[in-house]
């Protein structure tokens, strides 16, 4: 990839994760201040989820019948900056159980094909490469979450949403130059492409080795993304600065790992980094389980570097392999649907188990789920590797 390449695609991507981690968790709050209650905020956030995971397929498979995918990608980010000023417009369940999941549906689906398009791109060492460009989305996470705070506290919703807006806007922008760009040239993408059944992806087993495991470990991330701060709140005393500490060191820890592991799966293979990410993932839960003070938890919370950024990145590697380069755009979409349906399971799931248990019980048992992932995924890659 050439460094004027991997620049835009980085800044591109960059700026997508910067406007999603602006906006991401003031959401379930402007519900709340528009009236809406827990249950129907509930009910939206579960209708967001569940059409997201059809879009993010559906996208993925007709990426990959067009010759310029970028020039998609571009079109989807200007829609999404449309629908980001309809929201300030909304005021009843009706209308969020409309807007949010058509959001949610474009969003996925957006971030899936970043990877897609980077990797249209990359031909050699692909693990080390596409490491150093997807710290692109842990540094905008950063700078977006950060700077949504400040927005929201200072400016209110309106500014949150319309500043959110203009910088999805300036990231398909990036993306429409290198659209524009290919126009005519088109030199990694064929003419004329068929839509058709994608036969070959849904019969690969080995992908199936990889999208099962990722399911199952997938289970346990509601017990961090959810119920983290209630942990630290309620079973160690933490204050809510502390909790948001917890998850603004996560992003850190993704950068490095993202770009090691990367490189590591280059050296020793990527089914080896996969097996260390996976048994990242009860480990991570085990220890938070454990936590005796806040200070301990956040420090455990930098394991999030290996389930989520040193797996994305080796497993994105592995896909584009183990597929046709026609094929990737619909299979890396399988990834992100078999994680987000793991993590809507996972979330009533712990839920039950957090009512008729407690938080540490709940950690207990969400890590004893996702270490399946690790037994699974060699068995039925063993069995695949043998045919």
């Amino acid at each position: 990839m050439r460094r004027s390449v991997f620049l835009r695609l980085w800044s591109a991507t960059s700026l997508l994760y910067l406007a999603s981690g602006i906006v991401f968790p003031s959401f379930s709050l402007y519900m709340a201040y528009k009236g809406l209650s827990d249950l129907e905020i509930g009910l939206v956030s579960s209708a967001a989820t569940l059409s997201s995971l059809v879009s993010t397929a559906m996208l993925g498979l007709y990426s990959d019948t067009v010759a310029n995918r970028e020039m998609l990608q571009s079109s989807i980010g200007v829609i999404i900056s449309l629908i980001l000023i309809a929201y300030l417009s909304i005021n009843s369940f009706i209308e969020f159980i409309l807007l949010h999941p058509l959001y949610m549906s474009l969003l996925f689906p957006y971030t899936t094909l970043s990877g897609a398009i980077a990797m249209d791109y990359i031909s050699s060492s692909k693990g080390t490469l596409f490491g150093r460009f997807r710290t692109s989305g842990a540094v905008g996470w950063i700078i977006g979450t950060v700077l949504g705070g400040y927005i929201l506290e200072s400016l209110g919703y309106s500014y949150l949403f319309i500043i959110t807006s203009i910088f999805f806007c300036a990231s398909a922008l990036v993306y429409m130059y290198g659209g524009v760009k290919q126009i005519g040239i088109r030199k990694f993408r064929r003419d004329n492409i068929k839509i058709r059944f994608p036969t070959k992806v849904l019969a690969n087993s080995k992908l199936y080795s990889l999208l099962l495991s990722v399911f199952i470990a997938s289970i346990g991330n509601p017990a961090y993304y959810t119920f983290l701060p209630l942990f630290m709140a309620k079973e160690l005393g933490a204050s809510p600065f502390t909790s948001y500490l917890a998850f603004s060191i996560t992003p850190i820890a993704e950068i490095p790992a993202m770009t090691y592991f990367g490189f590591l799966s280059d050296k020793i293979g990527r089914r080896k980094v996969i097996l260390l990410c996976l048994a990242a993932y009860p480990t991570h839960l085990l220890l938070t389980g454990l936590s005796p003070t806040p200070f301990y938890t956040i420090i455990v919370q930098l394991l999030h570097g290996l389930t989520f950024g040193g797996l994305y990145v080796t497993s994105t590697a592995y896909i584009t392999e183990i597929v046709e380069d026609e094929e990737k755009g619909f299979a890396l979409s399988l990834y992100t649907i078999a994680t987000n349906t793991g993590g809507f399971m996972g979330s009533y799931m712990l839920a039950y188990i957090l009512t008729v248990t407690n938080f540490r019980t709940m950690y207990m048992i969400a890590a004893l789920i996702s270490s399946l992932s690790i037994p699974l995924f060699t068995f039925i890659e063993r069995i695949s590797s043998s045919k």
